[in-house]
């Protein structure tokens, strides 16, 4: 792995910001923070299943930005189609007229997931189809973006690379197995490009318990009574964050000295 690196330039770069799963939670969170904080004239690619919802998060960013260009895309990284993946990029810039040559830097922000079924035990996964789904999802939907995104802004000098990670990444929770291997393994294939490409800056960050939709569902879907309470506790003692304050958290790290590749919790210590 490579050694620590510090990018206090970060924010200060003309960037093209890609967010996938940006219509909502931490996405839309991240969406708009990183809009606040890079140069202006930056680009950001928003991306989601839900347009109408993607929409309101892009009217928020030009509100609050309005020297940022905002473009929005419907899509859908569970639809295991090679055209789905291989032409998006190339579409946006071209038909969105967006000199590549003006970027200092890209940044993929991978937020895009889902739960999957947390109804069940691991001896009680044998639907195929659903096991299916959630790994499409998670992880190779999440392989296929990020190698369409480095094909597409390869010629542009600076990338950064941030996965949306969890504790559940390096910690299993009983009931949670489909979720808790796939953000294994999304962190594992980033750690391993890491090692390939020393010099695309990758970050594995795990936000903490955030006060999202995804928290009520691990509330009232969890199969696992221990599990479920621990949520439930979670809530009734005020100990979730709010979005805002992780993805502060975030930009404080990406400011910071971390090794790319590296896991990195909300309640990690910063080194500076």
């Amino acid at each position: 792995m490579s050694s620590s690196v510090k990018s206090e330039n970060l924010f200060q770069k003309k960037s093209c910001v890609v967010v996938c799963g940006a219509s909502r939670g931490l996405g839309e969170c991240i969406s708009i923070t990183f809009a606040k904080k890079f140069l202006t004239g930056s680009v950001f690619i928003l991306l989601s299943r839900d347009g109408k919802a993607l929409e309101n998060v892009k009217t928020s960013l030009q509100s609050e930005c309005p020297d940022q260009l905002c473009i929005t895309k419907v899509f859908d990284q569970g639809i295991m189609q090679q055209e789905n993946f291989e032409c998006l990029f190339d579409g946006i810039v071209q038909s969105n007229n967006i000199s590549l040559a003006d970027l200092e830097q890209v940044v993929m922000v991978h937020c895009a997931g889902t739960l999957g079924d947390i109804t069940k035990y691991c001896k009680e996964m044998t639907d195929p189809k659903k096991v299916r789904e959630n790994f499409d999802i998670n992880v190779v939907g999440t392989i296929l973006l990020n190698s369409a995104f480095l094909k597409a802004f390869k010629d542009v000098g600076s990338k950064v690379i941030i996965n949306i990670s969890s504790l559940a990444g390096i910690q299993p929770f009983k009931s949670w197995s489909l979720y808790c291997s796939g953000k294994a393994a999304r962190d594992m294939f980033f750690r391993t490009l890491a090692l390939e490409e020393p010099d695309i800056l990758i970050l594995n960050y795990a936000p903490g318990p955030c006060a999202t939709d995804m928290q009520k569902d691990c509330r009232e879907q969890s199969a696992d009574p221990e599990t479920k309470q621990m949520f439930i506790d979670a809530l009734n003692s005020g100990g979730l964050l709010s979005p805002q304050t992780s993805i502060d958290k975030l930009c404080e790290v990406l400011t910071s000295k971390f090794e790319s590749g590296a896991h990195i919790d909300f309640y990690d210590e910063i080194k500076q």
